[in-house]
């Protein structure tokens, strides 16, 4: 009989086997817990079930789980230890006030023993130390030998922990572990004042018995409805079943150490430092991207801050493995691989990680880089004075401060380097800080003055009437003035910058993604009085922005004047953008989805949710479509209904939105439905024609769609027309054939870069240089070298006898600076270090193996200076 040894198969084995004991299998929790806010993450299987403990919830006896879990207290021991994780999966089996003690320990010993076929000799279990029913049941009804039983104390075997003595009051009880001995053969340990099995004991199951309620004095009073919670460790059942004394060498982790390895150039078991950052990083996308796909985006405070940590630890940790570019987020196909299958979400919700991972990791890069400098120089120069190995706590608040450095970056480096961070010195200077802040504050009490809105609606006086749907003009009165800090004036003098606040207006306000009108406010006797530049909104009142070209006072009548131009090419522009997002559906698949949008007067910007780039012949057919839908010169229609209404309907929402129960529909024809407040064309004939001009990516899964119509669409197809006659006149060939003299001129161009390689300087050249050199340390700049032909000339080295023991060359340009390291197998020296510590030196990044490693960095000051220092540097600290 075969027996389940892949992740997957155990999965499944464990659910089934208790659906076989009348269990109901239900799915994990969402990391982020429902309806508990006492919790961060869900931590452990029991999390959901909280209610059916306390006797309150669904009418469930019997459950079983796989649950997804995250816990960050051991996050430092991640990677460094073989079983260490940050997110873990639990399996879960559960009663309330059903089955107990008996019938658990001989099902969980049957899953084990029978369903995953392991030896039943190389088990040990502890129990709590008063507990004999549960010692009896494992001595006397599974026939364990009493020397695999041990008694221990309320801190180990009991839950809570300790509770008996210390508490809390409520509801506890004893606890039965179940390990596995990774050396059997070897002399079990001895009972008498044990406190915990040694590590060659794997746990890989805790039963609790919630049977007592504690109460003052430590008092424990049996409870009416006994319980059972048991959580088996998933990773580890998974390392036992395929032979394997390391979580993380399992093919749980197989396909993303695979791609780690790919992508970094390192090998898994070549170092150990780059096994801990491998093995980290594993563990840290997978936390990451389930976090992400359960709703706890990364950010400032909360579980945002958690992810956001482990997230940078992770980005860090590819840094140094010398992935110089964003790479996170390409480790998610690995993750579905192993469990796409058992959590969906991880899939349904790729574009969403993905995105989020990319934009997080590119920031966060930038910020290291910035950082890591600052931090290497204080380092550098608390080495130098030798007092103190501690690093203080107000320099980690600089580098936090001035340049946004994570404070538990900085002090897992400085414990790298030797060094005690001091987190007293840190909090003391972020308090005063904060208390400088405060005071700050004081200075002004206008930061906390009542917003405009706030203002008026205190007098009572009504908010302003948009008649922009059907209007470009109408008579209107001053409300209110503000000047350019948006404090309330009496008056604006011709030349003054400022804001006006009417009761009636036909200037659209800036939202849903179009820009605010702009035009003319005049006075009673037709005079130009202030120059709009731009609308917005703030509660229920509309500003209009710019600068008074005459005095102006409240409660002046005045006639509002949209520049019609200006609002018919936005009209435009949005009346494309919903044919747009229709066409990209209708192309690229239901899957396409709203990431933002701009619509103006001189273009369209279309964000949409899509893995890749369209191709060209996709590009045209968008572009034909919205063409069409044009010429069709539908009747735009909008309307107003219920949200629920709109909802059952289809109507697509507009992203970024909040809707209220009343809402806004636009339809054209059958092709689009729409929720938006926005202005648009009356017919679709008013676009014109339409042209994308560009498509891009702007994160991970997310894209970027610009485009323009009507006169700014014909302007650019006159402009792009000019451009071709004088291209085909540079390159003296008929317009349709500059595609074909642009590929000569590139294979010309490919030949002569061949033959100004060939010409360059031979390996044979390059050693006869090095060998003048010291017999240490050989360096030669190779300026205008790229990266490619310099490692093409290092690897010829290693051909060549008689070299100095560490050999290299420096190529580039004034802004690129490519370098390769040989080292001789006897040098003393690791290519792959050396390569890294000048990459850090020339704020670029390097790594590989030990006799040849490369690396780039940028040009700052005295190039063959730096190289030099460095090279000193270097003999020196041998």
């Amino acid at each position: 009989m075969s027996h389940p040894r892949t992740g997957a198969e155990i999965r499944e084995a464990f659910l089934s086997f208790y659906e076989t004991q009348e269990h109901l299998r239900m799915p994990s929790d969402s990391l982020v817990p429902t309806n508990d806010p006492t919790l961060l993450f869900t931590g452990a299987g029991m999390n959901q079930f909280k209610d059916e403990f306390m006797g309150r919830g669904r009418d469930l006896t019997r459950a079983t789980t796989v649950q997804k879990c995250l816990r960050v207290p051991d996050l430092e021991n991640v990677g460094l230890t073989p079983r260490h994780h940050t997110f873990f999966e639990m399996l879960g089996n559960f009663s309330f006030g059903d089955y107990f003690k008996k019938e658990v320990i001989a099902w969980e010993w049957e899953f084990f023993t029978e369903v995953l076929g392991w030896d039943p000799s190389r088990f040990v279990v502890t129990v709590f130390q008063d507990d004999d029913e549960a010692f009896d049941i494992w001595h006397k009804a599974i026939g364990l030998p009493t020397d695999r039983i041990y008694r221990l104390g309320e801190k180990e075997n009991f839950w809570p922990s300790s509770a008996p003595s210390k508490g809390p009051n409520g509801v506890c009880g004893p606890c039965s572990e179940i390990y596995w001995d990774q050396e059997p053969g070897e002399p079990l340990p001895g009972h008498d004042g044990i406190e915990e099995l040694p590590d060659r004991f794997v746990e890989v199951g805790n039963f609790v018995f919630t049977q007592f309620e504690r109460k003052d004095g430590g008092v424990l009073d049996p409870l009416p409805q006994k319980n059972i919670d048991v959580g088996l460790g998933f990773e580890r059942i998974v390392a036992v079943a395929q032979g394997a004394v390391n979580n993380f060498e399992t093919d749980l982790f197989a396909p993303l150490l695979k791609k780690i390895q790919e992508l970094s150039g390192r090998v898994y078991g070549e170092s150990a430092d780059d096994d801990i950052r491998m093995r980290r990083v594993s563990d840290h996308s997978r936390a990451v991207f389930f976090c992400i796909a359960d709703g706890a985006a990364p950010g400032r405070e909360g579980r945002g801050y958690v992810v956001r940590k482990i997230l940078r630890r992770a980005i860090r940790d590819g840094i140094e493995l010398g992935l110089s570019e964003p790479f996170l987020a390409e480790l998610i196909p690995a993750v579905q691989a192993t469990m796409g299958a058992a959590y969906p979400e991880i899939t349904e919700q790729e574009s969403t990680i993905s995105a989020l991972v990319r934009a997080e990791e590119i920031r966060f890069r930038e910020v290291y880089e910035r950082g890591i400098a600052r931090l290497d120089e204080f380092m550098l120069e608390l080495k130098h004075q030798g007092a103190s190995r501690v690093f203080p706590g107000e320099m980690a608040f600089k580098l936090h401060d001035s340049w946004g450095f994570p404070v538990d970056i900085t002090e897992v480096i400085v414990a790298e380097n030797g060094f005690e961070f001091d987190l007293a010195g840190f909090d003391k200077a972020m308090h005063e800080q904060r208390a400088r802040a405060r005071a700050g504050t004081d200075l002004s009490v206008d930061v906390f003055a009542e917003s405009l809105a706030s203002r008026l609606e205190v007098t009572e006086v009504k908010p302003t009437l948009f008649v922009g749907y059907d209007e470009m003009s109408c008579e209107a009165s001053i409300l209110a003035l503000l000047d350019e800090t948006g404090a309330s004036v009496m008056a604006l003098e011709a030349g003054d910058s400022g804001e006006v606040v009417l009761g009636r207006t036909p200037f659209y306000a800036e939202g849903g993604g179009q820009v605010g009108d702009s035009g003319l406010l005049r006075s009673a006797d037709g005079e130009v009085g202030f120059k709009v530049s731009t609308t917005r909104k703030e509660g229920a009142y509309f500003i209009h922005c710019g600068q008074a070209l005459c005095a102006l006072k409240p409660a002046q009548a005045i006639t509002a004047e949209v520049d019609s131009f200006a609002r018919r090419a936005t009209e435009r522009h949005h009346t494309a953008t919903h044919l747009m997002h229709s066409a990209l559906q209708e192309v690229l698949g239901n899957h396409v989805n709203q990431a933002g949008s701009r619509v103006s007067p001189e273009g369209l910007r279309f964000d949409y949710t899509h893995p890749e780039a369209m191709s060209l012949p996709q590009l045209r057919q968008v572009e034909a479509i919205v063409q069409e839908q044009a010429m069709l010169s539908t009747t735009i229609k909008p309307f107003t209904t219920t949200l629920a209404k709109a909802k059952e309907s289809g109507v697509t929402a507009l992203f970024g939105e909040k809707y209220g129960n009343d809402v806004r529909v636009v339809g054209i024809g059958d092709f689009s439905q729409e929720l938006c407040g926005g202005t648009h064309v009356p017919n679709t004939g008013w676009i014109g024609p339409f042209r994308i001009t560009s498509d891009r990516a702007l994160a991970s899964g997310v894209r970027r769609i610009e485009a323009v119509a009507g006169p700014v669409a014909a302007r650019l197809s006159l402009a792009e027309q000019d451009l071709l006659r004088e291209l085909a006149q540079g390159l003296k060939c008929p317009e349709d054939r500059i595609a074909e003299r642009v590929e000569n001129l590139r294979k010309q161009l490919k030949d002569a870069k061949k033959l100004q390689k060939a010409s360059g300087p031979s390996a044979s050249d390059i050693a006869d240089q090095l060998k003048q050199q010291a017999d240490s340390f050989g360096w030669l700049f190779l300026e205008g070298l790229e990266a490619d032909s310099l490692r093409d000339l290092a690897e010829a080295l290693k051909n060549i006898d008689g070299l100095p023991a560490v050999s290299l060359l420096v190529g580039g340009d004034s802004k690129k600076v490519p370098f390769c390291f040989r080292c001789q197998p006897d040098s003393g020296f690791k290519a792959g270090d050396l390569a890294k510590a000048l990459g850090q030196k020339l704020r670029g990044g390097g790594g590989g193996r030990p006799d040849f490693a490369q690396g780039q960095g940028s040009q700052g000051g005295d190039l063959k200076q730096a190289i030099q220092a460095f090279c000193s540097e270097t003999l020196s600290s041998t």
